[in-house]
């Protein structure tokens, strides 16, 4: 289905595997090249069941497996919690500057030190010359890393490039393989359950129903990460009236 050649030119090879449904497939598709292949796992600490699930999964396939742990609640602690919109009030200096008691980051800020550069780090540290990844064209309007980019040494492949959502889903049926129900309501798996950006994955009506306690924890993040917001968008609404 897919060319693997490519395995043939590097003595180390990373897959970077999530528990979400892209990297499961990728996973199944190189199966046959697990013994030659490192997974790795980075585990936020605010995994869903379903996806601690499905990592137990991939783990009792891959033949070796690195189990990296992270801690963005002790990063949200420190630094703020992530949010879609940053308002100046909650920036960094707006901290300094004493204008709230709540301090934001922008989402990928978030998601660039507790999954990005962890994994990317120690794909490095252990001497791999490939990294493969389950990211998708359809899922960016611009990919960050193209398939066959080379940065500090590591080539990266995107073997499911070219794939739909729905090739994935199909493919992974054809498999056999498990697919968590929370596909069933969003599309994308969240690597951190509670996480107050990300809007447009949708998970509140999804906690609600499975996870009552998860829900209650999200939603307060969700009111407070607003209330930071409602302020500066408030002044913008009313500019925009005067300048109309």
């Amino acid at each position: 289905m897919i060319d693997t050649s490519i395995l043939q030119q590097h003595r180390k090879i990373a897959l970077s595997a999530s528990g979400g449904k892209d990297s499961l497939a990728v996973l199944y598709l190189l199966r046959d090249h697990l013994p030659r292949i490192t997974v790795y796992h980075l585990d936020t600490g605010d995994l869903l069941p379903e996806m601690r699930e499905s990592v137990a999964h991939i783990r009792s396939m891959a033949p070796k497996f690195v189990h990296i742990h992270g801690d963005v609640a002790g990063w949200i602690k420190k630094h703020g919690m992530p949010t879609d919109l940053l308002p100046y009030s909650a920036h960094q200096i707006g901290q300094m500057a004493g204008q709230s008691s709540i301090q934001l980051v922008t989402r990928y800020e978030c998601c660039f030190a507790n999954l990005m550069w962890p994994v990317w780090e120690r794909v490095k540290a252990d001497g791999n010359t490939l990294l493969i990844r389950g990211t998708k064209s359809c899922d960016l309007k611009k990919l960050p890393a193209k398939s066959g980019a080379t940065h500090d040494g590591v080539e990266i492949w995107l073997p499911i490039n070219d794939w739909s959502h729905d090739d994935v889903f199909a493919y992974l049926r054809s498999v056999g393989a498990p697919i968590p129900r929370l596909y069933e309501h969003m599309t994308n798996s969240p690597e951190c359950a509670r996480c107050p950006a990300w809007w447009g994955e949708r998970r509140a009506s999804y906690l609600r129903q499975y996870y009552p306690t998860l829900f209650e924890d999200y939603r307060k993040r969700l009111h407070a990460v607003a209330a930071e917001i409602a302020s500066s968008v408030s002044d913008l609404y009313r500019e925009m009236g005067d300048a109309a």
